[in-house]
């Protein structure tokens, strides 16, 4: 149960994340560089909401696990 607690966490912050960054390689190094956004779209709210619903359940998932 914690792993897939876990797994939802990773999978939230993967999908909120990759949404706003994105990893370029430059010469021997990589650097983080922030993605222009259209907020507008329905894809990126969905992502969005999508991505919070599994940090949210993932959160809940480690709280049942330390009660129970």
């Amino acid at each position: 149960m914690l792993v897939t607690a876990i797994l939802f966490l990773i999978l939230g912050l993967y999908l909120i994340l990759s949404e706003r960054y994105i990893i370029v390689k430059v010469e021997s190094g990589r650097n983080i560089v922030e993605k222009p956004m259209d907020k507008d779209t329905p894809f990126f709210r969905y992502k969005v909401l999508l991505g919070v619903f599994s940090i949210t359940l993932g959160i809940f998932s480690i709280i049942n696990y330390i009660i129970f």
